[in-house]
C-alpha cells in the first residue's frame, strides 16, 4: 500500500446512469451500482472553484482515489450519507499514482 492509499479512509459507492425506453417514446433514467472505492474527500479551495468556473463548471469537493479505480465523468459518488456528481476526472503528473476527481455535492430528491 502506498503512502497516499493509507489516507483513503472512506468507502464510497459509485453509481452510473442507465436509461431504458419507457415504451412511449421517452426514457426511464435509473442509477445502477458500479461498485465501491476507497478514497478521501475534501472541500474544493476557492482557487479550484474559480478555475472550474472558468471552464464553465461548478465544483464543491475533490475526491482522491487510487489510479486504477474506474470512476468517470457523469458518475455519482455516495459516502457518509452525502452524494456528489462527478464533474471531471484527472490524473495529476500522469504517474499512474492517484486520481483527483472534481465533484459537485447534490441533494437527491426523496421519493413520496
Amino acid at each position: 500500500m502506498s503512502l497516499i492509499e493509507s489516507l483513503f479512509n472512506v468507502s464510497f459507492t459509485i453509481t452510473t446512469k442507465t436509461r431504458a425506453s419507457d415504451g412511449r417514446g421517452g426514457w426511464l433514467v435509473t442509477w445502477a451500482s458500479a461498485g465501491t472505492v476507497q478514497g478521501r474527500m475534501r472541500p474544493a479551495t476557492a482557487t479550484e472553484r474559480l478555475m472550474a468556473a472558468q471552464r464553465q463548471a461548478e465544483i464543491s469537493h475533490v475526491l482522491y482515489v487510487a489510479a486504477d479505480e474506474s470512476v468517470q465523468r457523469g458518475n455519482r459518488v455516495t459516502g457518509e450519507g452525502r452524494t456528489w456528481e462527478v464533474i471531471a476526472v484527472r490524473e495529476p503528473s500522469l504517474a499512474d499514482h492517484h486520481l483527483e476527481i472534481e465533484c459537485l455535492e447534490t441533494q437527491l430528491e426523496g421519493m413520496p
